[in-house]
């Protein structure tokens, strides 16, 4: 500013840094990226009553959750109460991910056109919902690559009829259920886009990924990260589809390694120009938490698990990615 100073006086300096600051500013602005925290409903205890749904909703955006994942027709929570479910997020200013199954769970057919049929009609079930967007557990792991690219390319079409966007989800018995598989499907059908839960893989893997082992899994997980747009921010291990307890220090490694990998997740997503991370942790009841034996008593916390992730991650992500 000294030399702006110099050449063109006070006035006209002061007016060049206004304009200059608004420029950095509109450009801050611009660029920059949003955290929503997305609140799993699988799991939550409501009992079916209303005044349960209430205080679920008060708690989960006291604690600063600006989303809710919920499954259309399994595990759906709010089945019986859409009406009060539509009020609450009006109330509460909450985005809705609405979770569709292909063929049911447990999966009822390995037939790719009944895959299909099922994909086309629980989209347009999970739009009654008005969803932002919509999560899909889709296909079967028995396929060959051939039935998973025809699946995904049918996939495609029904999502650009129907107008909705939709992830699609690494998950096990499904199409994506380990990297490899993903990574070959993905090759031929790239425009799909992607959940990234890691967490299946290192299960089905029984492995943390490591590049001094998987000289491939750089390439995988970037391939991956180009196409992901929501995060399940859950926690795996060697022998298992998630750590009882994140913050133990026995799982510290498992938790650096999926932090790292959903920071290159979320890297790619800002090269993107997203401005939006959607970011879930997913801790889940029955059968994925341990449980005391003999009790079938939780050896955890759900709730205050998941609330843990979301804080940790809305605090580093803030740090690394300047992400609020």
């Amino acid at each position: 500013s000294s030399g702006i100073n110099a050449e063109y006086g006070g006035s006209a300096a002061t007016e060049f840094n206004r304009g200059y600051d608004l420029a950095v500013c509109y450009i801050q602005i611009k660029y920059s990226m949003k955290l929503v925290l997305v609140k799993s409903l699988w799991g939550v205890e409501t009992n079916d009553e209303p005044v349960m749904i209430r205080k679920a909703f008060k708690r989960l955006h006291d604690e600063g959750f600006k989303a809710i994942e919920n499954p259309v027709v399994f595990f759906n929570v709010l089945k019986n109460h859409k009406d009060l479910s539509f009020q609450l997020r009006e109330e509460y200013k909450l985005e809705y991910i609405a979770q569709i199954h292909t063929c049911g769970y447990p999966i009822s057919s390995r037939k790719v056109e009944d895959h299909v049929q099922s994909f086309l009609e629980l989209v347009r079930e999970a739009k009654t919902w008005n969803p932002t967007f919509i999560n899909s557990h889709s296909g079967h792991d028995s396929w060959s690559i051939e039935q998973h690219v025809q699946f995904f390319k049918e996939c495609l079409r029904i999502e650009k009829e129907e107008g909705i966007k939709i992830v699609h989800e690494t998950q096990r018995m499904r199409s994506f259920y380990n990297p490899w598989i993903t990574y070959q499907i993905l090759k031929q059908v790239p425009e799909i886009k992607i959940n990234a839960d890691l967490s299946h893989w290192v299960v089905v893997a029984s492995r943390i990924f490591e590049d001094k082992y998987d000289d491939d899994w750089k390439d995988i997980l970037k391939f991956v990260a180009e196409r992901t747009h929501l995060i399940h921010a859950r926690v795996g291990y060697a022998q298992g589809i998630q750590v009882s307890d994140p913050s133990a220090p026995e799982y510290l490694n498992e938790l650096l390694a999926h932090e790292s990998w959903w920071d290159e997740i979320i890297q790619s997503m800002k090269n993107r120009g997203l401005d939006t991370v959607y970011l879930e942790p997913e801790f889940a009841p029955l059968p994925f938490c341990q449980t005391l034996p003999h009790t079938n008593v939780f050896v955890v916390d759900l709730w205050k698990v998941n609330t843990w992730v979301a804080h940790r991650q809305k605090q580093r992500l803030a740090e690394i990615f300047g992400i609020n």
